[in-house]
């Protein structure tokens, strides 16, 4: 979007009269300022959204004792269908409310799975239970893909890696050392959700879900693999080697080698046919393919040496290296700020690793808190110009 300067700067080149700018001046301020109601709109309706959920659960709650099963059942499934329903006509019959309707939708979205656990435990049905967020999953993916909602597709992505987890530890016979391959199994399925996310642009109705499960599969993908930079997961602390003494279970070897096998499959078929249209679709499914490889090497093989600490932490830096620069050639700065955040985090990490040894405690906190002082004022000054300049 043009902004005050560019509009000043045309005018002092002679580009466009007086008049001319002072219309666009009053353009831009005009469009400020609906921006501005347009998102004050959307956080008090979630707000009242929410509030309305947590009321109707409360009042189940307080009744508990007074009311069958039954009646339970239908309280709850006539409030999570009836606050859908309204939700759908101020969006998209009535269209007088859409921003409204669509905070509705999506405390449907949490009713419904309220509404699952707490019929659930009615019918002595555990609630920890991996199907439980299965079907809420399966219940609300219907609305992502004939409403192309943001929220819910963002609820799915979450209920998604939930129950990912859930049905790992929960569902198969897992042994303790099981823990330590999360970071692994999360992060190649970070990466087929990243590539099914790709897939989705084949429509151009379903671009915002797809960014929406890029997004989600970014920041799970990059948590996973800045864990997996520290040696407790991929490494060793002198006599403590994860992979020598705790064992991963067949169960979990098999899910992550299924997990890998099939978002390689779909890097591939992103690269043959690029639906999102993308000038960097090589770069992005390349590393995205060498990541998961990279997982399964060190999940079939193992070292009794850091190898694997060093190739995480060179990935680690190549992906964010990535994400700031196609972020910058976009003007996405969701993305230049992801990468920002982890190479914070990364030199905030490995400064600890490197210096806590060498220097004397007083020194170590005293250059520690000057690096984040004045990385934090330099983060937040190109904050500050990356939001003027991708502002849309």
């Amino acid at each position: 979007m043009v902004d005050d300067q560019q509009i000043k700067q045309w005018l002092a080149e002679g580009l466009i009269t007086e008049p001319q700018a002072q219309r666009m001046l009053a353009d831009v301020s005009a469009h400020r300022k609906q921006r501005t109601s347009d998102k004050l709109v959307v956080t008090m309706s979630t707000i009242g959204a929410i509030l309305l959920g947590i009321g109707a659960i409360l009042f189940v709650a307080s009744n508990w004792q007074a009311l069958s099963n039954l009646a339970k059942s239908l309280l709850l499934l006539g409030a999570t269908f009836g606050v859908s329903y309204l939700g759908y006509l101020l969006a998209y019959g009535w269209q007088t409310f859409p921003k409204v309707g669509a905070a509705l939708l999506f405390l449907g979205s949490l009713l419904f799975g309220a509404t699952i656990f707490l019929i659930a435990q009615m019918y002595h049905v555990q609630a920890n239970s991996h199907t439980l967020l299965l079907i809420w999953l399966l219940g609300i993916l219907p609305l992502v893909y004939v409403l192309h909602s943001m929220p819910i597709a963002g609820l799915a992505s979450v209920l998604l890696f939930i129950w990912i987890g859930v049905f790992v530890l929960r569902g198969l016979e897992v042994s303790p050392g099981d823990g330590l391959a999360l970071p692994i199994l999360y992060l190649v399925s970070g990466l087929m959700l990243f590539e099914v996310g790709g897939l989705h642009y084949v429509s151009e109705a379903l671009r915002v879900v797809a960014r929406t499960y890029r997004i989600a599969a970014l920041k799970v993908s990059m948590a996973s693999l800045f864990l997996l930079s520290f040696r407790f997961f991929s490494g060793h602390y002198g006599d403590w080697q994860p992979r020598k003494d705790v064992q991963i279970s067949e169960p979990m070897s098999l899910g992550i080698t299924l997990v890998a096998a099939l978002a390689i499959l779909l890097a591939c078929c992103n690269l043959l046919f690029n639906p999102s249209k993308s000038s960097t679709w090589k770069l992005e499914g390349g590393l995205s393919i060498g990541v998961t490889a990279l997982a399964l090497l060190f999940l079939l093989f193992s070292s009794t040496t850091n190898i694997y600490v060093v190739l995480f932490n060179l990935v680690l830096v190549g992906c964010i290296a990535t994400l700031i620069a196609i972020g910058y050639q976009r003007e996405d700065a969701r993305l230049v700020n992801i990468g920002m955040s982890y190479f914070a985090a990364w030199v905030l990490v490995r400064y600890c690793d490197l210096f806590w040894q060498l220097l004397p405690r007083s020194i170590f906190f005293m250059v520690g808190g000057a690096v984040l002082v004045l990385g934090g004022i330099a983060l937040e000054r190109k904050r500050r110009q990356l939001t003027a300049r991708f502002a849309k």
